[in-house]
């Protein structure tokens, strides 16, 4: 017994040395030669012609084509991208700088996160594409852990069509899923602009909030500035819905049904006459909030000075093509949100204020004559 396991111990000991020389040899330069310069020297001045980009791991498999300036979502209803994102990821690719050439053994691939996504692999395949021609083509393996918290990483890569790898330093942190691609924000209107907004449940009940003529001060018509909010900021938070709003996810509102659900509507008016109208449920299986959003006029007035003070207010004709512009976004889609924005797009006054008591006790009749 002793002999077999004295046996079994020393195979593992042989092993695992056989597997730390062979992760040395990968991580060690292949030759005394050192390979400098940008993985894809000449894809930077090619970048303007990159019209497709293929992105595709073993988690999803997606495609983000340019249409004018814009960039879309081939496998999410033809949804704009992220442009910023988009460019961010293309530049950062073109700017990818080599460190050190590694393996070109096919069975050590793996161990950098660079074998083929049919055997399950953890890679990143990212191809971009002029029409039908391919630009540039990068295999993004695992990032060398450096222990930093910032700045440029290390990552394991290979370029298509090659089998070896490379050490590549850059910001390559190419995400696989396409949700993260998808442009997430729905508006941006700027909590100073807001002159007024009203909550509208079911039923008819509205609860309303109004600026107070100054930067982030909101109350109720009856009690303005001695609003009691369930919490000191939620004036502030209503207000401010809009303001770089955000979605989780959308989905073509021929595809959207809200079933028995609720619909509460939110109209948001500024002071410079655009009103934002949302209606809005909420989803019990999945806990998340449904909105449709249109845009139109309304009546405006003089806005307050320190409001005016601000230089965020538009005029009618920037309002106007505002309009236009926020309709033609908004057209056909069904936006998805979370709790926090949720829950104040669909507030009943009860869930927005604590009122105060204001009836003044009178003195008990002593004359009679309030008999």
């Amino acid at each position: 017994m002793m002999k077999k396991l004295n046996s079994l111990t020393v195979l593992f000991i042989i092993t695992t040395v056989m597997v730390l020389l062979m992760l040395i040899t990968i991580q060690r330069p292949n030759d005394s030669q050192d390979d400098e310069g940008l993985l894809f020297p000449e894809l930077f001045e090619q970048l303007s012609a990159v019209d497709t980009i293929s992105v595709k791991s073993s988690q999803e498999e997606f495609t983000l084509y340019k249409q004018g300036e814009d960039w879309f979502i081939k496998e999410r209803w033809n949804f704009p991208a992220d442009f910023n994102l988009v460019k961010r990821a293309l530049i950062d690719i073109s700017e990818a700088k080599i460190l050190e050439r590694k393996t070109d053994k096919q069975e050590q691939l793996m161990l950098l996160g660079l074998e083929g996504m049919d055997e399950g692999g953890e890679s990143v395949h990212i191809t971009m594409l002029q029409g039908q021609e391919s630009v540039a083509g990068l295999i993004l393996g695992r990032e060398r852990e450096l222990g930093q918290t910032g700045g440029a990483r290390q990552f394991y890569v290979r370029r298509a069509g090659e089998n070896r790898a490379w050490l590549a330093e850059g910001y390559l942190n190419i995400n696989p899923l396409m949700l993260n691609w998808i442009k997430s924000e729905v508006i941006n209107i700027a909590r100073e602009r807001i002159a007024q907004v009203n909550i509208i449940q079911p039923n008819g009940d509205t609860a309303t909030l109004i600026s107070l003529g100054k930067k982030d001060k909101f109350g109720t018509p009856e009690e303005l500035d001695k609003t009691v909010f369930k919490y000191a900021q939620l004036g502030y938070d209503i207000a401010g819905s809009l303001n770089q709003l955000k979605m989780e996810d959308v989905l073509p509102e021929s595809d959207f049904d809200r079933g028995d659900s609720e619909v509460v509507t939110a109209e948001f008016l500024t002071f410079d006459g655009l009103k934002i109208i949302t209606e809005t449920s909420f989803n019990a299986d999945d806990g998340m909030y449904y909105s449709i959003l249109r845009a139109t006029e309304s009546a405006s007035g003089a806005a307050p000075k320190d409001i005016q003070a601000l230089n965020v207010l538009k005029t009618a004709e920037q309002v106007t093509e505002e309009i236009a512009t926020l309709n033609k976004q908004f057209d056909s889609w069904v936006y998805r949100f979370g709790g926090f924005v949720g829950t104040n797009l669909m507030r009943s006054e009860q869930d927005m204020v604590t009122k105060s008591d204001k009836v003044i006790p009178m003195p008990a009749d002593v004359t009679g004559f309030g008999q």
